[in-house]
């Protein structure tokens, strides 16, 4: 039940994470040179801190679509089948809170931002807010991802849709 709007843009935002992952090793890589060679690169630490923050949240989407992110499994794997049904429901109820807590905050902080016009200042000055907003972006897709998820989670454990997936992969907890 994930829904394709959403995968039509947290694909693509974790494609951009990655992309910031490359830039940033590029980057950080070409200080080191330069800094090797007695100079330093004008705006490198703060070009790296936009790409951090890129790489960091954009894909977290994507990542939970993927189930991807680290799941301790060990107790859950004991649980019968029902249980762990059970479990996933009550993980992705946890996660999609805590991130909808996360979306709230840091929306308000990139707005905040904005409206004060914060600026980075250092060796480059620029705008915080559209790294800021990221972050609320990166938050709201995974909450999106997350309540999709717990729908889905929630119709299996009730038994209003069938489990497509076979025992050994089902249901993989987010905590």
């Amino acid at each position: 039940m994930d829904g394709r709007f959403l995968q039509a843009v947290s694909g693509p935002a974790g494609i951009l994470g990655g992309i910031a992952l490359v830039l940033l090793a590029l980057v950080v890589t070409a200080d080191v040179v330069a800094r090797g060679m007695g100079f330093a690169l004008i705006g490198a630490a703060e070009i790296g801190g936009v790409l951090l923050a890129l790489l960091v949240f954009l894909p977290l989407a994507y990542t939970q679509h993927l189930r991807g992110h680290v799941a301790i499994e060990v107790l859950v794997s004991a649980f019968p089948r029902r249980l762990r049904r059970w479990a996933d429901v009550a993980s992705l109820l946890i996660c999609a809170v805590f991130s909808i807590v996360l979306v709230a905050g840091c929306g308000e902080t990139a707005w905040d931002s904005y409206a004060q016009q914060e600026f980075q200042v250092g060796t480059m000055s620029f705008p915080l807010w559209p790294v800021k907003a990221v972050v609320a972006i990166g938050f709201l897709l995974l909450s999106i991802q997350l309540v999709i998820q717990l729908i889905g989670a929630l119709l299996v454990a009730t038994g209003r849709r069938h489990d497509d997936q076979d025992e050994s992969s089902f249901p993989q907890t987010t905590l």
